[in-house]
């Protein structure tokens, strides 16, 4: 374990030193965070019903542009894709580690990095802007904890979910099209490109059977109070089964797949 948090430590820093990246990701977020309210409010000046009232929507919009690098689903290590391309993977294979719990690891560490630098600008001015627009405290104490409690755990099943990915590619001879199909279908379940509330029965229901809301959904509705505290305490064990489920997965696809990798031309 303790070579694993050293290189978990050594990522960290190293991602937190990209000051410019993380500049221009706030104003992006901020661009996109400011675009989908001005598309909420026109559709709520229609006076059609809505299933989420105005202020707990456009908090759930601003929390969600604040943690957007923590639950991108898209996001990939281009060191891992580019290695198990390359080949580079076989000086991996042969280190004295597990290269699963390795690229765990590495990829927690970007994902952590890249939202350590971004998420409090982007707190901070949401609260401070008017108040039909602003970013609201959350629901309550409870609320907070479990919206806490549960977005640490989204982030490692999400990860799970990743690592599948890194898996199969040693079948594959390229990461960008499953990294893209993967992004669409899970981003759409998850509520990232439209709140669940706001799908068709027939889709809640589907998002509801996926893990993906686990991820997304659930951590931000807890934070504007849309979900019970006591459907967040189940749902934190239904996180807890899907990450041991998918980390089964992801183990058993890597060590099967170092077993059968072939390195060409070295």
């Amino acid at each position: 374990m303790k070579p694993y948090l050293s290189f978990l430590k050594l990522r960290i820093s190293v991602g937190l030193q990209y000051r410019f990246a993380a500049i221009t990701g706030i104003f992006t977020q901020f661009f996109w965070g400011a675009m989908y309210i001005f598309i909420y409010e026109a559709y709520y000046k229609m006076g059609t019903a809505s299933p989420m009232p105005w202020e707990q929507l456009v908090s759930y919009l601003w929390i969600q542009q604040a943690f957007f690098a923590l639950i991108r689903f898209s996001y990939n290590s281009s060191d891992i894709c580019d290695s198990i391309i390359t080949g580079q993977v076989v000086y991996e294979l042969v280190r004295p580690f597990n290269i699963y719990w390795h690229w765990y690891a590495q990829t927690f560490a970007g994902r952590l990095s890249n939202v350590l630098l971004r998420f409090s600008p982007i707190i901070i001015v949401a609260l401070l802007l008017p108040d039909k627009y602003a970013l609201h405290f959350p629901a309550s104490f409870a609320s907070f904890v479990l919206f806490l409690l549960t977005l640490i755990l989204g982030l490692f099943l999400s990860i799970s979910l990743t690592m599948i990915i890194y898996g199969i590619m040693f079948y594959t001879t390229s990461s960008r099209g499953i990294f893209n199909i993967y992004g669409i279908i899970a981003e759409f379940f998850a509520g990232s490109t439209l709140p669940i509330l706001f799908m068709p029965e027939f889709f809640q229901k589907l998002a509801y059977m996926l893990p993906f809301r686990l991820i997304v959904d659930l951590p931000f509705r807890l934070y504007i109070g849309n979900i019970s505290v006591q459907e967040g305490c189940i749902s934190v064990m239904l996180q807890i089964i899907w990450i041991v489920i998918f980390v089964t997965i992801g183990n058993l696809i890597m060590n099967n797949a170092r077993k059968k990798v072939v390195s060409q031309g070295g």
